[in-house]
């Protein structure tokens, strides 16, 4: 059985090429918290004084709407960060962060964080990145909900989640997320029931299956 290696703040390609000496003090001041699947790490308006480095498991990033809307704008995985985004700047979390499955988080100070990018200039320019990266993605998202239709919605997403967090198995891509046919819904902004119908066509057209908990993308998808 694959043991997986614990997880650092210095093993993010973000902080790639920092000195594993700079981490000391954070890691010694960092706060560790294991989250069960559907419990919340923090709400929409908390404030963020924390960056949060996802040890196992993952997070649906959800934000609700001023009429009661709910819409997940992103899936936070293993090796992923949460809060950067609000580094330098005093912001509160634009969406709440719920856990999709049992989780471990680390959470640093993000006056720490700051204090080795201050310490390493070239790491700005990663920060920089990084949060562009993740722009252009929302950005790429925004035009597919307003130009697709709700078929097109469902498979891009599924493709997408395919190639982030999938493994490849001898019926093709198994995304290893637990989601529900609401959370897709929410991810595309369609209705529950719409989604249920375009997922069970998908699976009568031979596109995908489901193997207990997971989705499974077959290679004609690719």
């Amino acid at each position: 059985m694959e043991v997986k290696r614990c997880l650092c703040l210095k093993d993010i390609p973000l902080f790639t090429g920092v000195e594993r000496e700079t981490f000391r003090p954070i890691c010694q001041a960092a706060t560790k918290r294991y989250i069960r699947r559907g419990e919340v790490l923090f709400y929409q308006g908390d404030k963020v004084d924390t960056v949060c480095l996802v040890k196992e498991g993952s997070f649906k990033m959800v934000r609700v709407s001023e009429d009661g809307r709910e819409t997940i704008l992103q899936i936070i995985t293993r090796g992923e960060t949460i809060g950067e985004a609000a580094l330098f700047q005093e912001k509160c979390h634009p969406a709440t962060a719920i856990a999709l499955e049992d989780a471990k988080v680390c959470s640093i100070s993000r006056r720490l964080v700051e204090e080795v990018i201050k310490k390493t200039p070239d790491l700005a320019w990663q920060v920089i990145a990084s949060l562009g990266s993740r722009l252009y993605a929302t950005w790429e998202q925004v035009a597919e909900l307003n130009s697709l239709t709700t078929r097109e919605k469902v498979l891009s997403l599924l493709i997408r989640l395919a190639r982030e967090h999938g493994e490849v198995c001898p019926e093709g891509t198994r995304i290893k997320l637990h989601l529900t046919q609401q959370e897709i819904a929410s991810m595309v902004g369609a209705s529950r029931v719409m989604v249920a119908q375009v997922l069970k066509e998908l699976a009568t057209s031979n596109y995908l299956y489901r193997e207990e908990k997971y989705y499974v993308l077959r290679d004609r998808c690719f």
